[in-house]
């Protein structure tokens, strides 16, 4: 298993030492420096991070239960990877969650906001018009991020917080399996646009819905 290089910064004091470890496995996966299937040995992280083997379990346990770590009992510890049939309920799953985002983000959004996510969405239909699908999984990505922030319910702010980072690298990983509909994307993204412009949060649900592959 490669270790991320180790003159990254050290460790801060003032941080729980196991959500601190967490934190920096999750960098670790998110950057692509631990690639998905990667088996990850207990004794490599504690020599990466300086740290005993406890904070290293609780950290692998949390990220167990944000999607982004695969554990069999007396068998392995690896960074999560999609199987095929993975890719559309991944996809599915996220549009669950960001459309309930839009839904509460849009009427609520200030000016300022408005314009920021209107400037991400016409982001995205550059990546989209290019068929570049590295930039957009990026711009979709911070796309949907700024409706979560800005959707105003906590419960739904936590339950991103602890499952959009595993469902998104997973789908990123499965990513390669699936062929975007790029005209689809466009014509969707653009019902989102007119539907955020306008402060339509049904309209901007049921495009951020089909996007994601969910049923209008």
């Amino acid at each position: 298993m490669p270790i991320p290089d180790s003159s990254r910064a050290p460790l801060p004091a003032r941080e729980m030492l196991r959500d601190t470890v967490e934190r920096r496995i999750h960098e670790a996966i998110m950057d692509g420096s631990f690639e998905p299937g990667e088996i990850l040995h207990d004794k490599e992280l504690q020599d990466w991070l300086g740290v005993s083997r406890t904070p290293i379990r609780d950290a692998l346990n949390e990220l167990t239960r944000a999607g982004l770590v695969e554990m069999s009992a007396n068998r392995y510890t690896r960074v999560a990877g999609p199987s095929d049939e993975d890719a559309g309920a991944l996809l599915r799953s996220l549009g669950v969650i960001f459309g309930g985002a839009a839904r509460l983000a849009v009427p609520v959004l200030s000016d300022e906001g408005r314009a920021s996510v209107v400037a991400a969405i016409d982001s995205v239909l550059e990546a989209v018009a290019a068929t570049d699908a590295d930039a957009y999984s990026r711009r979709r990505g911070r796309l949907f991020r700024l409706f979560v922030t800005n959707c105003g319910n906590e419960p739904l702010l936590k339950l991103a917080r602890e499952n959009v980072d595993g469902l998104t690298f997973r789908m990123r990983v499965a990513r390669n399996r699936m062929e975007p509909d790029w005209e689809a994307l466009h014509d969707e993204y653009g019902r989102l646009r007119a539907a955020t412009d306008s402060r339509d949060a049904v309209a901007a649900e049921l495009a951020t819905g089909a996007i994601h592959g969910l049923p209008r």
